[in-house]
């Protein structure tokens, strides 16, 4: 929370407007509108008139790097895969993944984006949300079910 890292906030809240500013100008985005979601104490998430918060933003983003693949060799986008190794150099870095994909494996070296969606769709008992933060397993998600930290 806020609490514990007064720095990352101060970071947070002292960019966000010239954040959403260059979203809105590189990606020709409406967030014209400030919303109080759930868990807010007041309006602060920026969104469209036409869609859920994140998805204005998400399938910008998503368009933006289909058309990158597309016309370039800079991107490849893999779907309805599985990493679950990342490769590494001597020195640490990381230099590319392995996923398995139809029961194979494939590997894929570069630089590595690995997009989760994050953990708090996932109500096992062995989950990351119980492990982490078991006072909300009887909480309700906005989050897709797709939400289960395999990519944590």
């Amino acid at each position: 929370g806020g609490a514990k890292r007064p720095e990352v906030v101060k970071v947070l809240c002292g960019n966000s407007g010239e954040d959403v500013d260059w979203l809105v100008g590189k990606f020709d985005l409406d967030l014209s509108l400030v919303a109080r979601l759930g868990g807010h104490s007041a309006p602060r998430t920026h969104r469209g008139k036409e869609r859920f918060p994140g998805m204005t933003i998400t399938y910008a983003l998503i368009q933006m790097v289909e058309k990158v693949a597309e016309r370039t060799d800079k991107a490849r986008i893999i779907t309805k895969a599985r990493a679950h190794k990342l490769l590494t150099n001597s020195a640490g870095a990381c230099i590319g993944l392995v996923y398995e994909k139809g029961g194979l494996d494939f590997q894929e070296h570069g630089p590595v984006i690995l997009a989760s969606g994050g953990f708090g769709a996932d109500f096992t008992q062995q989950s990351l949300l119980a492990q982490y933060r078991p006072d909300l397993m009887h909480l309700p998600t906005t989050n897709g079910e797709h939400c289960t930290g395999d990519g944590i």
